[in-house]
């Protein structure tokens, strides 16, 4: 199950949080829908997941970090459906390995470009002249 699942308001297009596997399962569905044409991007960031406070504002004794447990934040998105997931550090290697899978599996509906070759750019630029 999806108990950490969480949807966030954000520009018309909601942001999902959910458990490890579940995202790598939903990236892997991202990247079918977008096979053919799309883009699906994919961020990752630390994060300690509380809110800092304002600048030149104490924060409350409560809120004050000994010693912060930093953790990832994974996004991805292809500009229809956003969803993320956290990483502790203790599974940290394991969800990178799964994701680089994922992702690398993803990767043949990649087209490649055609970049000219030295003689045809120096044709080129004599042309302009």
């Amino acid at each position: 199950g999806a108990a950490t699942e969480r949807r966030r308001g954000n520009a018309g297009v909601n942001m999902v949080l959910l458990e490890n596997d579940r995202f790598l399962t939903e990236l892997t569905k991202m990247y079918e829908r977008n096979r053919d044409s799309g883009s699906v991007w994919v961020t990752i960031k630390r994060s300690m997941l509380k809110r800092l406070p304002k600048r030149n504002q104490l924060p409350p004794p409560e809120q004050v970090f000994t010693d912060p447990e930093w953790v990832r934040l994974v996004r991805a998105s292809d500009g229809k459906k956003k969803i993320s997931t956290t990483v502790d550090a203790k599974a940290a290697e394991k969800f990178s390995r799964s994701l680089s899978l994922v992702q690398m599996a993803s990767m043949d509906g990649l087209q490649e470009i055609k970049k000219p070759s030295k003689k045809e750019r120096a044709k080129g630029s004599t042309k302009k002249a």
